[in-house]
């Protein structure tokens, strides 16, 4: 996960903030108890956003508690206190960064790939954990993972096609969250959504070092086919605008996309807080997105 999904702060009310934080806090102290203490180094804001999504489904509200922390050691602090959606979304973490490990050792060469090769040493034995608890996570990750290199290794691929992975194993994910079939099928397409979603920004804010890396990025294949910008000064400056805003307006397709399934949900606590992520905070991280290619000067200034 990459910290894309996350709530757009100016429009978040105080106690809806603090409320946020002990979720993200909560999530932090799982991970530490259920792994290791180096879990808690892969929490980003999309976990908090799978965690939330999940405690706001769940019949028995855990409630809050007080505590100190390695990053707060002085002071108590509020978090979420231990239920079923924070153990889930703990699994989904740790076994999502053994892929990307994996994925960063099949993508670089011997001496570039040595730290990862280290980290497996780590993120193995946690992975392990992760699927033992919940097998259905390991199955799903590792037929994305398979589907993704094979698509990955096609001349002609389309950016559906690529973003189909992530997009399905999101989808899996995320209907582990409910017992209830019918808010699973809702959680199973949201989860699709997301992962699309993710996917795609991902692509676009990694589109300028890809072209010129020549490294696989679906937009490239979709409007360089014959790899001719690839590891060539990247994106050619009369293009730029129109890859961007084509792989824009795929995101806020997603993303309206995303908003209609998220409002068949009956969420009994969070919702302004989940609201603000959808219609707010993906919209915001996908304009962080291209101001920080205005001011590396690879998009026109408006």
């Amino acid at each position: 996960m990459f910290g894309y999904v996350k709530p757009f702060k100016p429009e978040l009310r105080m106690k809806e903030f603090d409320t946020y934080k002990a979720v993200y806090c909560g999530l932090c102290h799982q991970m530490g108890q259920r792994y290791s203490p180096l879990s808690r180094f892969t929490l980003s804001y999309d976990f908090t956003f799978a965690a939330l999504l999940g405690m706001a489904l769940e019949e028995n509200f855990a409630g809050f508690e007080e505590a100190r922390c390695m990053a707060h050691p002085t002071k108590k602090r509020p978090r979420a206190a231990a239920c079923p959606s924070l153990e889930r979304v703990s699994d989904f973490a740790v076994a999502l960064l053994h892929q990307k490990v994996r994925d960063n050792i099949a993508d670089s060469g011997f001496w570039s790939g040595i730290p990862y090769r280290m980290a497996r040493l780590f993120t193995g034995p946690m992975n392990r954990r992760a699927v033992s608890a919940c097998p259905q996570i390991g199955k799903a990750l590792e037929e994305m993972m398979e589907r993704q290199f094979a698509l990955e290794a096609q001349a002609q691929v389309s950016i559906d096609a690529a973003a189909e992975p992530t997009a399905a194993a999101m989808g899996q994910m995320l209907a582990l969250l409910s017992e209830k079939e019918d808010e699973k099928r809702i959680l199973s397409r949201m989860g699709y959504l997301l992962g699309r979603w993710i996917y795609l920004i991902d692509a676009l804010d990694d589109l300028s070092d890809d072209a010129k890396q020549g490294s696989f990025n679906p937009l490239l294949r979709r409007f360089d086919p014959e790899g001719s910008w690839n590891g060539r000064g990247g994106i050619p400056p009369d293009r730029r605008e129109e890859v961007f805003s084509f792989g824009t307006g795929l995101l806020n397709i997603t993303a309206g996309e995303l908003a209609a399934a998220y409002e068949l949900l009956d969420l009994k606590r969070y919702k302004p807080i989940l609201d603000n992520i959808i219609y707010m905070g993906l919209s915001a991280s996908a304009r962080q997105v291209l101001e920080r290619k205005k001011e590396k000067r690879l998009l026109p200034a408006p």
